[in-house]
């Protein structure tokens, strides 16, 4: 009798044994699927939070340009009536305001940066060149970079394709097409962190890749067509001066203007045109990176969204990455 007892009891313990593990099991995956849940849920709030301060910000940049400038400074009003969106870095940069909850919003001008998709193999070693003050290198780079965006696998001379980077024991392969982003270019063949930390800055993917002479920094205004020292100079002079360029010819006069020189020298129509088709002196098109968190341990939602002006005034969102 008392076996059968033991027996009975060990069966009993096995067998609530048995109901606890499924009990747990079930409180795990219950738990996995709450946590799934309210992940999934964050996700929506937060996008729904990035999607909110974009649409703020894009009225805020539509605003201005409509309305006439107002301030008590009359340069700075003056400025704004020729250029509404006018130091969009500063100004429609911060925290936006959706539902009670701050949305990180960051504005560049991307006149102020080279599209790394739209320069020629020349223009991107005048660049390095100018950045590096090392030609062998820049050399490398300009050939390298263009081998990762040209559809072919043939190699340039100091380039690389595929068969280099699998010798080399790279993990990323060129993938002959456009840089996606601009982080791309770390696995381009010797592009190293310090290199990438230079360049970057300058640099996008997005934009029609005119340069706004009013705001380029000088590694952009290197790039462009008919940029010697002198030209560059006369450009931050006014800059420095708070004059406004408001047309190319101010710092690159056609050849037909006999009062005005670069050098002492008079510039060519042909120099003009081809200036006059890479730059402006307007702010157009403008990045917006948005970051929404609703918790602290939530990772954020990133949007980046380009949006630039139409002819008639009002705005128009290019493009959105999630």
């Amino acid at each position: 009798m008392s076996a059968r007892r033991g027996v009975a009891l060990l069966a009993a313990l096995w067998l609530v044994v048995a109901i606890a593990a499924v009990a747990l099991q079930f409180s795990l995956e219950a738990h996995e699927r709450r946590q799934l849940g309210i992940d999934a849920s964050e996700r929506g709030v937060q996008r729904g939070l990035a999607l909110g301060a974009l649409a703020a910000t894009q009225a805020r940049l539509e605003q201005a340009l409509r309305a006439a400038p107002a301030g008590s400074n009359a340069i700075i009003a003056g400025l704004r009536a020729t250029d509404p969106w006018l130091d969009a870095d500063s100004v429609y940069s911060g925290d936006v305001m959706v539902d009670s909850t701050p949305v990180s919003v960051v504005a560049a001008d991307l006149g102020e940066k080279l599209n790394i998709n739209n320069l020629n193999e020349n223009e991107i070693q005048t660049f390095f060149t100018f950045l590096l003050q090392d030609y062998t290198k820049s050399t490398q780079l300009a050939q390298s970079i263009m081998d990762w965006r040209d559809p072919d696998s043939i190699p340039r001379p100091s380039g690389a394709e595929r068969d280099a980077y699998i010798r080399a024991g790279m993990l990323a392969l060129p993938t002959n097409a456009p840089f996606r982003d601009i982080d791309e270019l770390r696995n381009v063949m010797g592009m190293t962190p310090d290199i990438y930390a230079q360049a970057a800055p300058y640099l996008t993917t997005h934009g029609d890749a005119l340069i706004n002479l009013n705001t380029a920094p000088v590694p952009v205004l290197r790039v462009l067509p008919g940029m010697t020292d002198a030209t560059i100079n006369l450009i931050l002079q006014m800059r420095s001066q708070g004059r406004r360029i408001q047309s190319v010819s101010q710092v690159l006069p056609g050849a037909t203007d006999r009062r005005r020189r670069v050098a002492g020298q008079l510039a060519t129509p042909q120099a003009l045109n081809a200036l006059q088709a890479r730059a402006t002196t307007q702010t157009t098109w403008i990045e917006l990176t948005i970051l929404a968190r609703v918790g602290p341990q939530a990772p954020p939602t990133k949007l980046v969204a380009v949006v630039r002006q139409n002819a008639d005034r009002t705005t128009y969102v290019d493009s959105m990455i999630w």
